[in-house]
């Protein structure tokens, strides 16, 4: 991981991800001062469950994963998360006291803000408290609509998007077991789903993962819009 102070970030943002930080900082204009930009390389911790949440993220590009361990130290896909989505937004608003693993798929660029600061100012920010108001609803809609895919759409479809949405630099890796019950399928199913997918040549299984067919994929994936 590495930090970089806003004046330090811009250049770099725009530079090499086209990202203008004018777009994405406005409802942090109480807290200007204390914004920094991290940088997390793939499989970097954004978030650990075993420490407190210390910053505010928004993720400004790339994907991350959050994902439960239990007590057997098996683990469970909760979520995807996007860009312009939050990180610790719960936790900064007392909702919730036992922060997941936030882990990254490839970069993940993010706005940090420290905690404590956000505690502080951002709780009294009418901006900001409408921003985060409007983007858990939008969120909650989002798992709404995500679960009707999976009781309605085939898996095949379904396994498109979420082959796209996990891959790294041209390369899916993902678990099969964490994958099969993200996607509410059957291990046995979900085989013979990815075995269908490399006769139709849509993927193709590499010594690291499995390399596909963007186009291909996005076609299928499309069914779900």
């Amino acid at each position: 991981m590495k930090n970089y102070t806003l004046e330090e970030a811009k250049g770099i943002l725009l530079k090499d991800f086209n990202i203008d930080l004018h777009e994405h900082i406005a409802i942090f204009q109480s807290v200007i001062n204390h914004v920094t930009v991290s940088i997390f390389d793939n499989r970097d911790h954004i978030v650990r469950a075993s420490d407190t949440i210390t910053r505010l993220h928004i993720l400004l590009y790339g994907t991350a994963k959050i994902s439960l361990t239990h007590e057997d130290g098996g683990s469970s896909i909760i979520y995807f998360l996007k860009p312009n989505e939050m990180i610790g937004e719960l936790t900064l608003l007392g909702i919730e006291q036992n922060p997941k693993d936030v882990i990254a798929i490839g970069k993940c660029i993010c706005l940090s803000i420290p905690m404590d600061i956000a505690e502080i100012t951002l709780l009294h920010d009418p901006q900001f408290l409408l921003a985060v108001s409007r983007y858990i609803g939008t969120k909650l809609l989002d798992r709404t609509w995500f679960s009707v895919k999976q009781q309605h759409y085939s898996l095949k479809p379904r396994l498109a998007a979420h082959i796209l949405l996990c891959a790294c630099d041209g390369l899916y890796n993902e678990k099969h077991t964490q994958t099969a019950e993200y996607l509410a399928v059957s291990y046995r199913h979900l085989l013979h789903t990815f075995r269908e997918l490399r006769e139709e040549g849509l993927i193709t299984k590499e010594k690291k993962g499995y390399s596909f067919n963007r186009e291909s994929l996005e076609q299928l994936a499309s069914q779900l819009d």
